[in-house]
């Protein structure tokens, strides 16, 4: 089985997309594991498994349209929505994620596409990478990562340091650009969960940005100039709670969208981009929307 992935924005030919045949709704809230998950599961709005399939189900309808083959991981007894967070494509490695450890019966939902592939590296258990803080814009890979005093006990700090350095030993002909996210256990508009929750490139120069999300402004400063001042689209800490940057390009003139993001789909239009809008707002409940429960593995070569 052939595998590619260089960037977020060519034409995506196969992907895992995650499932909820196993969710479980009567959970403790002391397993949820960010902020906006709880706050959902306080308030009384925390969805169920057929809601969350009825969404995903609309969703891989749209990518069959797109003649976009999909691939279903193994099912687990467990939560399998967020397929993003178990590994990540650069070019032709795949790299199984070290994610967290009580998530990771998750990872055995790999087995059957894993036993089809050639290249693959195991990230080690004190290198700690989960694949939303992974995004790739051809010879720049950008890693979203938590480096304060307190990251044992940070439980929304998902990539560390190591996690960086081992991505910069392994890929050393890509430039890795470590980018260091705000964290909050409780306040969904104080964390980014993964790097792709406040950051994403699309089209061919252009990116959606929360500059907030980023602790460091020497970091933030070098993404934006990468980019350019007028290539951005600046969401704000609100936006960003509600996910705007987690869209998902099929390829670099198609994106899917959440369609409550008006201001958001507006911009994508105005740059010739054609925007397939769907409801994902059961899944977004839970911490995630398009770019999460997806896990691309081959986009067209440029």
């Amino acid at each position: 089985m052939d595998i590619y992935v260089n960037n977020e924005n060519a034409q995506l030919k196969e992907v895992i997309v995650g499932n909820s045949y196993n969710f479980n709704t009567k959970i403790n809230f002391r397993d949820l594991y960010d902020p906006i998950s709880l706050f959902n599961y306080l308030k009384g709005t925390f969805p169920n498994k057929y809601k969350l399939q009825n969404q995903i189900s609309k969703f891989k309808k749209i990518l069959k349209e797109y003649n976009v083959n999909i691939r279903d991981l193994d099912i687990v007894n467990t939560n399998q929505i967020f397929a993003r967070d178990l590994g990540f494509i650069i070019e032709e490695t795949f790299f199984i994620s070290s994610i967290l450890p009580d998530r990771e019966i998750e990872i055995t939902g790999l087995k059957s596409i894993l036993k089809k592939l050639k290249n693959i590296v195991r990230i080690p258990k004190n290198c700690h990478v989960e694949g939303g803080d992974v995004v790739i814009d051809n010879n720049h890979v950008f890693i979203g990562y938590y480096n304060q005093p307190d990251y044992k006990n940070q439980i929304t700090a998902r990539t560390n340091k190591n996690g960086v350095k081992f991505i910069k030993k392994q890929c050393q002909n890509k430039n890795i650009i470590p980018l260091e996210l705000i964290k909050s256990p409780h306040k969904p508009k104080l964390n980014a969960l993964h790097l792709d929750c406040c950051f994403q490139p699309v089209s061919d120069n252009k990116a959606v940005i929360c500059k907030e999300a980023f602790k460091n402004p020497f970091e933030l400063n070098y993404l934006i100039s990468l980019y350019g001042k007028n290539n951005i689209f600046e969401i704000s800490l609100e936006e960003m709670s509600k996910l705007y940057s987690n869209f998902l390009s099929i390829e670099k003139n198609i994106v899917i969208s959440e369609k409550r993001f008006t201001r958001l789909n507006k911009w994508l239009r105005s740059l010739g981009i054609k925007v397939e809008e769907i409801n994902y707002s059961e899944v977004a409940k839970l911490g995630g929307l398009f770019r999460c429960t997806t896990l691309p593995l081959f986009r067209k070569k440029n």
